[in-house]
């Protein structure tokens, strides 16, 4: 077994663990960006490495949390205040129910 395919054990693994307790699994969009198709429909993808990812994933059907590290990190104080405020979750996404999917930003 390959790295890549220990840590696709281990995540798939997790969530039908979490799943068969009813709890809501929330990943990393490196598992989306990786095996998205093995994903459980459930999953909530967390879009954290920058924009572009919520849009793919709900396209796919899938929940998304939006937290764009390059603008909403605190730790990166040389981003600018305004571009903190105008980092828009929805952007990318024109249909009004894949944007309901967007769960919203953190």
């Amino acid at each position: 077994m390959t790295t890549k395919d220990a840590y696709q054990y281990f995540v798939l693994k997790a969530q039908e663990i979490a799943i068969s307790k009813n709890w809501t699994p929330v990943n990393w969009e490196e598992t989306f960006d990786t095996f998205p198709t093995k994903l459980n429909p459930r999953t909530v993808v967390h879009n954290w490495l920058g924009p572009g990812v919520c849009p793919k994933a709900v396209a796919k059907g899938f929940r998304c949390i939006f937290s764009n590290q390059g603008v909403w990190y605190l730790d990166h104080l040389h981003v600018p205040w305004e571009d903190t405020y105008n980092a828009e979750p929805l952007e990318g996404i024109n249909n009004v129910s894949q944007q309901k999917l967007v769960l919203g930003g953190e």
